[in-house]
């Protein structure tokens, strides 16, 4: 195999990265029972140009991949990382990219493959997967969900791993104070009222918390992820409306505020704090360290319990809804997805390479080398004795009704947490009611909405 960037002649390899990996795919591949010359002849050949990050990306996560299995294939990498930047606009990179460079395969976010797939840059999969009878059966049906309503009732791309979330739970904390554990499908009222039975006692250095989510800067922070769980939109589709005094809003920040207020909850505010060190995420971890009886988090949760050495019995159920039955998940993710640019030249090859990395063999690599989630729920192991199946419980729902908009300006997401800062302080003083700020928050951001928009014509 080669590797070389687009637009130079230089082509690099260095064949003593990454020796372990090499080592376990050609373990697999012995596993396999396929004859090499066979597989050999099949392998697709020639040239296959690769947008993803940068060469460093591919040589650390997929070089020794291709190595073992698609030996004869000259990998051309495009590089996406300049499409990011202050002041740039990275759908528009992006789409400028794929037109100007022609790469083949494309590793996608979820936000890009919806959008990508609807300005028809993506390559339909659906009659190669129906022609090679690639195996969605036993695909998460989350995801395939997930893909196929972004792509409008067709597949465009395959994605091998997900992120979801959970509410974690401490039994131990839960037994201590005679409290019934969480169960599935409970309302945030519901847990905040589990919550309210932990005495709120002692200092915020070493009290016990019922509930307590990290890197929340602020209260907002805990309203805006509620309000995107239940499917809320800030700001309308188009980008131009501030959509934040409703009654739903109003509901989510007096739930909110009365949990702060009461002392139930807490965050650690870290002003200006764009890098953290190793303490300061262990900081913003209360659960592993069993200060705090719930929790939600993602799977890397279980890890972190396993690095802090974690000795509380602990359980997981699915996440919070804004009624019974909702299985809406706000951290429900595919990263990457793999696609084929629609003009791509190579678009077999490119497929090859998609059906092997989101096939069996490559996810039974992976759930030995890997602590992500499998789409493949069959290679999913469970974690020190804890089954992952609340992970895989989640159902993709089209419901959200403002996520990230390219179309909104930059500048007015820093303008809009001042204001929204500003009010929330002041509903947990007392000094406003949630109704009063909330509408104080609706007339100034509106307005700072308008601004930016108007400085970006001038």
């Amino acid at each position: 195999m080669k590797v070389a960037f687009s637009r130079k002649s230089k082509t690099t390899r260095n064949p003593g990265w990454h020796w372990l990996a090499v080592s376990i795919v050609g373990f697999a591949l012995v596993l396999s029972g396929c004859d090499k010359q066979e597989e050999a002849a099949a392998a697709p050949k020639g040239a296959l140009r690769i947008a993803i990050g940068n060469e460093n990306t591919f040589e650390y996560m997929y070089a020794d991949y291709f190595a073992a299995k698609f030996p004869e294939l000259e990998v051309q990498i495009i590089p996406t990382e300049g499409i990011y930047g202050i002041g740039k606009k990275p759908l528009q990179e992006l789409t400028k990219l794929i037109d100007q460079e022609k790469p083949d395969l494309l590793f996608t976010s979820s936000f890009d493959y919806e959008k990508l797939a609807s300005q028809g840059k993506l390559y339909d999969l659906s009659a190669l997967i129906e022609k090679d009878r690639f195996d969605l059966d036993n695909l998460l049906p989350a995801a395939v969900d997930y893909l196929r309503i972004k792509g409008q009732g067709s597949i465009y791309g395959l994605a091998p791993k997900f992120s979801s979330s959970v509410l974690f739970y401490n039994k131990e904390l839960f037994d201590r104070h005679h409290i019934p554990y969480p169960t599935d499908q409970m309302t945030w009222a519901d847990m905040f009222r589990l919550a309210q039975r932990f005495p709120a006692e002692g200092g915020k250095g070493e009290r016990v918390y019922g509930f307590h989510m990290g890197y929340m800067s602020s209260p907002q922070d805990l309203a805006d992820y509620i309000g995107q769980a239940q499917g809320l939109g800030m700001i309308d589709a188009e980008g131009k409306k501030l959509l934040m005094q409703t009654d739903s809003w109003k509901r989510i920040y007096q739930l909110v505020m009365d949990g702060y207020r009461s002392g139930v909850l807490q965050w650690n505010y870290m002003p200006g704090k764009t890098r953290y060190e190793k303490e300061d995420v262990e900081a913003e971890d209360l659960f592993s360290i069993g200060r705090t009886a719930m929790t939600i988090s993602n799977e890397g949760q279980l890890n972190a319990l396993r690095q802090r050495g974690a000795a509380f019995e602990w359980g997981m159920v699915g996440t919070p809804s804004a009624d019974p039955g909702h299985t809406r998940n706000p951290n429900f993710y595919l990263s990457p997805i793999y696609s084929i640019n629609a003009q791509a030249e190579h678009v077999k090859s490119a497929w090859e390479v998609i059906k092997y990395f989101n096939g069996a063999e490559a996810a039974r690599i992976e759930a030995k080398t890997s602590n992500d989630l499998p789409v493949r729920k069959e290679f999913a192991h469970e974690m020190d004795g804890h089954s992952l199946e609340p992970f895989y419980q989640v159902k993709y729902e089209e419901t959200v009704q403002g996520g990230y908009n390219e179309n909104v300006p930059g500048t007015f997401f820093e303008k809009y947490r001042s204001i929204a800062k500003q009010q929330v302080d002041a509903m947990l003083t007392g000094e406003v009611t949630v109704e009063q700020g909330l509408q104080r928050i609706q007339q100034q951001g509106q307005q700072a909405l308008d601004e930016a928009y108007a400085a970006e014509v001038k």
